[in-house]
């Protein structure tokens, strides 16, 4: 097997995905969704800065609970979709453009980057990330983020789970989205896609696409933090439920600024 490398995703990373990304993924956003707010509340967050809000699936949900949120996003056609949801549901609702690295939007009760956001970093790009989020926050903030756990992946064939095929129906329209995995044992995830998409008796268009993430297990995660100014204050399933080493397969990180 030829060696996978990773680099850090470029803003035009989800051009491509950005029309179908709430179509397959809103309904899988309720489950954390609701544990972020729940850890808000319990921690009287008010403010909150969304570095990688894509469409805003985190930023309308959480505004919808009273959170004062402002959404930040590397990809302008994620970002010109969630411009037009806040038209159409009539909410005052800031979005900008910016790299999870380097924006600083100003100093906010929490940060959170969700759905595996920073497995499109490099390590050395995550610690900037990790950096400039601590910018972000006023003292004792905290950082809410989730990502693939390694030690599951790597474990019997787990891989296999994340396997997917997805077919959605919006009137005329189809579209699916087909794909597979495989995991190195130094974190690099890799993923194929293939897309169909038809509308009505329109040609049916086939497209592919390839990515990699950077993911990690949840010692090297604490490790990180707490090396850049950050004490963790749990990590559990992104229902919120006890973290397994080998079982779970998503890490959701909440982490203290020192």
């Amino acid at each position: 097997m030829s060696i996978v490398s990773h680099t850090s995703a470029k803003p035009s990373h989800y051009n491509k995905e950005a029309q179908n990304y709430d179509a397959f993924n809103e309904e899988h956003a309720a489950t954390i969704n609701k544990c972020i707010e729940e850890i808000f509340k319990k921690h009287q967050i008010k403010t909150v800065l969304d570095l990688t809000c894509g469409t805003g699936l985190q930023v309308f949900w959480l505004v919808k609970q009273g959170f004062e949120v402002i959404g930040s996003d590397i990809n302008a056609e994620m970002l010109k979709i969630a411009k037009k949801k806040a038209e159409q549901k009539k909410v005052n609702i800031k979005f900008i453009k910016g790299n999870m690295c380097t924006t600083q939007a100003g100093k906010f009760d929490a940060v959170i980057t969700i759905f595996n956001s920073i497995g499109h970093l490099t390590k050395q790009d995550f610690e900037k990330a990790i950096q400039n989020i601590h910018t972000n926050l006023v003292f004792h903030g905290l950082y809410v983020f989730d990502i693939f756990n390694l030690h599951y992946l790597l474990e019997g064939d787990n891989i296999t789970k994340l396997t997917i095929d997805w077919l959605k129906k919006c009137g005329d329209a189809i579209s699916r989205e087909i794909q597979y995995s495989t995991i190195s044992h130094n974190g690099i995830l890799a993923s194929y896609d293939i897309y169909h998409e038809q509308k009505g008796i329109e040609k049916l268009k086939i497209s592919s696409s390839f990515q990699t993430l950077q993911v990690y297990s949840r010692e090297q995660l604490k490790k990180m933090l707490e090396n850049n100014g950050f004490k963790v204050l749990k990590q559990c399933d992104i229902d919120g439920s006890k973290f397994y080493d080998n079982k779970t397969e998503r890490i959701l990180t909440l982490a203290k600024k020192q």
